[in-house]
């Protein structure tokens, strides 16, 4: 009778992890995406999580034809198969090819090029942290780190977000037990940590509570603006593999589409908040002109944004895009630079890590070469995620917006 029991048990297990693994198989990479997301959002939504960010720079020798270089570029945009071109050599170093004597003449004698690609193949950010939805708290350690023959110079920045009160704490006395020690010194921090909080005066009256609760719909319109054929079911690469994940799906955008993403998440929290309003009542905790008051600061964001980073208007090289990162911002837009997200599932169809990875195809600034970026986020859900700061309070922390003014 035992034998018997245990056998059904057996079968029942297995029939479940067979129809758990048929009804991932049977959805589009879209869907498994989108359902992912929204399951970390409404349900797995506490965990630890461990990743990292790596830079590389590479030389490249041959950017000496910008013609040749901007006639690649201009094609970036038109299939997804021209990005994942790009976005395959990520993680890997460029061929290195024999540069001619007259290229060697054309290089700057003090170029700094070497230098950078000696850097990048040194320094790293990896991090970990941990997030509560529910509780509206997220903890991220971020460590910044030079690593070579002899040398290891190591900076972590502990960070904790608040997000039902908008407000950010983090430990600076990895630098501070030095800088308090500065003749002079018009604030003293010590072991406290810094506090960056929006006014209690100014969020009294903003609905964040409806605003957070609109996100996770918000987020899945923002999805679903794509064409669900930018979603691609492809083998687990190897670093999918060390997360023991069992399917991965890339999506491949650009700054078109990311304003697509953007601009239809943006709209649906719009919506939501107005439709709100148009319920609200006397006995609702807030009144119609606090959700429109949201509403316009969401409208105005999206206005803003869309005019600094995709209006033809600022285009050239005036006003805005002076500044060195919208220089950047600004490269994205004219060469619509590529961006590969990877996502991985386990057999629940959880996401248990993110990978972007985008790689600039032409110079960056005046530095001839190639740079990519590689980040890495392995999920492990728990419903007891570990935070490691201690609880900000008012005695252990000081409002960086309070500072003593320096004459």
């Amino acid at each position: 009778m035992g034998l018997n029991f245990t056998k059904i048990i057996l079968t029942l297990t297995l029939a479940g992890i067979v129809s758990a693994c048929s009804h991932i198989n049977d959805n589009s990479p879209d869907k498994m995406v989108r359902t992912g997301l929204q399951q970390m959002i409404l349900k797995d939504n506490r965990m630890n999580f461990i990743g990292s960010f790596q830079g590389e720079y590479h030389i490249n020798p041959n950017t000496n034809n910008e013609d040749e270089i901007s006639s690649d570029t201009s094609e970036i945009n038109k299939t997804n198969e021209t990005h994942k071109k790009l976005l395959n050599t990520a993680s890997k170093s460029l061929p290195q090819t024999k540069v001619d004597d007259d290229d060697d003449d054309n290089e700057p004698k003090n170029s700094l090029v070497p230098f950078f690609e000696q850097f990048s193949q040194s320094f790293s950010i990896p991090f970990s942290g941990a997030i509560d939805i529910r509780k509206g708290q997220m903890e991220i350690i971020p460590e910044v780190r030079y690593e070579n023959k002899n040398v290891l110079v190591s900076f972590k920045f502990p960070t904790y977000i608040d997000f039902k009160n908008l407000s950010l704490y983090t430990d600076v006395s990895a630098i501070t037990h030095l800088l308090d020690k500065i003749p002079h010194t018009r604030m003293v921090i010590g072991d406290k940590y810094l506090q960056l909080a929006v006014p209690k005066s100014q969020i009294k009256n903003m609905p964040l509570s409806d605003l957070l609760k609109s996100l996770p719909k918000s987020i899945d319109d923002g999805y679903t603006a794509i064409e669900p054929d930018a979603f691609k079911k492809v083998n687990v690469d190897e670093y999918g593999k060390t997360l023991k994940a069992k399917y991965q799906v890339n999506l491949n955008v650009d700054y078109a589409l990311m304003q697509k993403i953007d601009n239809a998440m943006l709209g649906s929290l719009s919506k939501a908040l107005k439709e709100t309003a148009d319920k609200a009542d006397q006995n609702n905790k807030y009144k119609p002109e606090d959700y429109a008051a949201l509403q316009d600061i969401i409208d105005e964001f999206t206005s803003t944004f869309n005019s600094y980073f995709f209006d033809e208007h600022n285009s050239d090289d005036s006003g805005v895009f002076k500044n060195p990162y919208f220089g950047v911002i600004k490269q994205f837009k004219n060469n619509q630079i590529p961006i590969q997200y990877s996502y991985y599932f386990d057999l629940k169809g959880r996401i248990i890590g993110i990978r972007e990875q985008l790689a600039f195809p032409k110079e960056v600034e005046n530095i001839a070469g190639t740079v990519k970026t590689d980040t890495k986020i392995h999920l492990k859900y728990t419903a007891n995620p570990k935070f490691t700061m201690q609880p900000p309070t008012p005695q252990n922390s000081i409002d960086i917006m309070s500072r003593p003014e320096i004459n």
